[in-house]
């Protein structure tokens, strides 16, 4: 069922610096072999040959493989420094899909100023920002940043032939340091890219914020970028804090998630040191609201 409904799980539920080698022994230990390489692990040698042990379909997010020296990626950096750092990592996740055939990279919009530490605790996965470094002008010239540094991305890729996405953003206590949140962005965005060359990885988690945060219905959104989507993360939060909590029974995603639109779209489980026993309850609760979607059944309460 995991592969009939397109469900991976990402590897960001083992603890931060974790040897990726340990988190795909334990997803084989218990049958997971539909796996997003997360963006919280530790720097391995030859992460490729670590992968190539395993007979996985893999997905790759945004830090994998991690440089050995740690850096943030920000594709809209006004720091030019940073910003030719970061597509350079993109750039070489990307080559990494090709090696390891992976189905898909997903990468982060960029951020109107640089964090400046990687998140606040070990229940809030928002980046640490500080207002004091925004001022008027930094939205365009940023999101005109970004968008050159997604040419240039596009024009690499067309030679590597991977299936790439954009992340969609969010956050209620960080928003004005944040692009892609806003459905006017994505209008933008697509005048730019043709779906074929940049698809869109649709954040749930990040879309209730944003919702939130700017006070659009989420599905405003939703149906903006319907034709775009090829994957979606997966998590619960609060309504205020980037969680990545277990998904829920019952919440209001759900109706998203399970939509016919979206049945052939990767979902991707992106939680935070969670049990994998936790996870796979989490499958099976996936799976029945996919089932029932499918099948216009009635889903009995647990």
């Amino acid at each position: 069922m995991l592969q009939e409904h397109h469900i991976f799980l990402s590897t960001t539920f083992a603890s931060d610096q974790s040897s990726i080698e340990d988190v795909l022994a334990i997803c084989k230990d218990h049958d997971i072999t539909q796996v997003e390489l997360g963006s919280n692990h530790c720097y391995e040698e030859a992460p490729g040959d670590i992968v190539g042990n395993y007979s996985f379909t893999f997905l790759v997010h945004n830090y994998y493989p991690p440089p050995e020296e740690q850096i943030v990626v920000n594709i809209a950096s006004l720091d030019d420094a940073i910003r030719r750092q970061s597509i350079s990592h993109i750039k070489n996740s990307i080559d990494f899909c090709r090696q390891i055939g992976a189905q898909l990279y997903t990468f982060h919009p960029g951020f109107l100023t640089d964090p400046r530490s990687a998140n606040i605790d070990s229940s809030n996965y928002d980046f640490c920002f500080l207002d004091q470094d925004l001022h008027g002008t930094v939205y365009d010239e940023s999101f005109a940043l970004m968008c050159d540094a997604l040419e240039e991305i596009v024009e690499f890729n067309k030679a590597q032939g991977v299936r790439i996405a954009l992340e969609t953003e969010g956050s209620v206590t960080r928003s004005g340091h944040l692009l892609m949140q806003q459905p006017k962005e994505y209008e933008e965005l697509f005048k730019k890219f043709k779906a074929e060359d940049l698809g869109i990885n649709l954040n749930i988690g990040h879309l209730g914020l944003a919702a939130n945060a700017f006070g659009f219905p989420a599905n405003c959104l939703v149906d903006l970028l319907a034709d775009r989507v090829v994957a979606m993360e997966l998590s619960h939060n609060d309504g205020v804090t980037d969680d990545h909590k277990p998904l829920v029974e019952g919440a209001w995603y759900w109706d998203i998630v399970a939509d016919n639109r979206f049945s052939k779209v990767l979902k991707v489980l992106e939680f935070r040191n969670v049990s994998i026993e936790t996870i796979i309850a989490n499958i099976s609760l996936c799976e029945s609201y996919f089932q029932c979607s499918h099948t216009s059944c009635v889903r009995i309460s647990r």
